[in-house]
């Protein structure tokens, strides 16, 4: 008989309080000395807990160079030529030898990569200049300041006159964004949320960025705002239609990454018109979307608003999972189209009865209910498929949800996670069971009763799934 891994779980709690941190600006001094750390230590790309990267850790034991200090924090190079800061209270001055390699090349991690050409591009014209360490860390997200910042340098050359005291007021005028924010305000190239906000630290999506660009770069706009469309429309239109947006973005809310700005930038400043490029609105206001248009759009029915970005909150989620069963030892899952489908289905089929269940509908064994679906499993040692269930309070009424719903799928899986050593390690069991080699995870979002139900699904595999998912 198969063996069934079946578990569920509710979880309702208020949204988390927010972690703050401080950011120091204090004056810097050199340093030369040795040391070892004796609490587990990040290095962070600045001296300031939050909206900054974490560069690597160090373990208890190893021995680092201290080459700068400011109030509570040293600036460090690790063995592997890593550059950063980490908290004073991590390590503690030793006599131990440091046995570190020299720092890396700059750029070293865009070598090879798709947008190679125009990262080098920027950092020529000192548009950019990466990080401490030496690198550029090509695909990770870049927050609303960061944006403004590097774009309005590359329009301007150089930090603009200090603007008017009127900007947003969640900027301070001490952080080292603020000029080129409050100026982007000033001229009218950002207007903030509609509560009169910035919020700078907010990672930034395509339709978000597309405005900047435009207003800033001085992008042609062929056709202006359309009443009857979205807000963006305008600003995407006159990107694609100049071949401006990279074809690895698949939705407008698709958070952009730091080798995509830098590909967006170099193509309109340099006025690269035949690389390959994505189509993401009608060419017109007036033109409706070409069936290939609707092909691109994702098609596993997840019931949650346009402003979340389910292809980054299913790359997160991935992630998480994979880090989990890398620190116990067990390979990595990969996701899986058909996962995706059937648990998108699920999740919005709890949403609309208001509860989580396994349960399926007339009766039917789960197994009935994969198979009319098309959903066929690859078997191994008897163990079959999974399903963990779970729902969140969720709250977003901006028009980029995607944080928010990242948030409260985290919090899900921490719950999960958290069953390690308990008596009940249903969803724990699930995954990091070494069997498993597939995911998939749906969502959906009961915005009356703000409620995120989710439905994650693993296996080893399906035999078949639907070849068209979007039929």
């Amino acid at each position: 008989m198969k063996k069934l891994l079946l578990t569920l779980i509710a979880i309702i709690f208020l949204a988390p309080a927010a972690l703050a941190g401080d950011c120091f600006q204090d004056p810097i001094y050199e340093r030369d000395w040795n040391g070892e750390v004796t609490t587990g230590m990040f290095v962070r790309d600045v001296a300031c807990m939050e909206g900054s990267v974490v560069l690597t850790t160090v373990p208890v034991g190893e021995v680092v160079k201290v080459i700068a200090e400011t109030d509570g924090w040293y600036k460090v190079q690790t063995k592997d030529g890593i550059i950063g800061w980490s908290g004073q209270w991590l390590l503690q001055q030793t006599d131990k030898p440091f046995e570190g390699n020299e720092p890396k090349e700059p750029l070293y991690d865009v070598v090879g990569h798709k947008y190679e050409a125009a990262v080098r591009y920027l950092a020529e014209n000192e548009i950019i200049s990466g990080y401490p360490d030496g690198s550029y860390k090509p695909d990770n997200s870049v927050n609303r300041a960061e944006f403004t910042k590097i774009i309005v340098g590359a329009k301007l050359g150089s930090e603009p006159a200090q603007p008017s005291s009127n900007c947003f007021p969640d900027v301070d005028r001490n952080e080292w964004y603020a000029t080129w924010v409050c100026y982007a305000k000033d001229q009218g190239i950002i207007g903030g949320y509609p509560d009169g906000t910035f919020k700078p630290a907010n990672n930034i999506n395509l339709a978000e960025a597309t405005k900047i660009l435009v207003n800033t770069l001085e992008v042609e706009m062929e056709y202006g705002p359309d009443s009857s469309g979205e807000w963006y429309e305008a600003f995407v239109r006159a990107m694609q239609n100049n071949n401006y947006i990279p074809d690895t973005f698949s939705s407008v809310s698709q958070l952009v990454n730091r080798s995509q700005m830098a590909e967006m930038v170099y193509r309109i400043m340099e006025e690269i018109t035949d690389k390959p490029a994505k189509t993401l609105v009608s060419a017109s206001p007036s033109e409706d979307p070409s069936e290939s248009e609707l092909a691109e759009k994702e098609c596993y029915d997840d019931k949650v608003p346009a402003s979340i970005d389910m292809n980054q909150v299913r790359a997160e989620w991935l992630l998480w999972h994979n880090q989990a069963r890398k620190d116990r030892g067990v390979g990595t899952l990969s996701q899986n189209e058909g996962l995706n489908y059937s648990s998108a289905l699920w999740a919005s089929s709890n949403e609309s009865i208001k509860t989580l269940t396994h349960d399926r509908p007339g009766g039917q064994s789960m197994d009935d209910w994969f198979d009319n679906i098309g959903i066929v499993f690859a078997d191994k040692n008897g163990v079959v498929y999974g399903e963990n269930l779970g729902l969140r309070t969720f709250r977003c009424s901006e028009y980029n949800c995607t944080d928010e719903a990242l948030a409260s799928a985290r919090f899900i899986f921490d719950q999960f996670m958290a069953e390690e050593g308990t008596n009940f390690t249903g969803h724990y069991d699930n995954i990091v069971q070494p069997d498993f080699t597939d995911l998939g995870l749906g969502m959906a979002i009961d915005s009356s009763g703000e409620v995120m139900y989710l439905t994650a699904q693993y296996s080893f595999g399906l035999a078949r799934y639907p070849g068209n998912l979007c039929q």
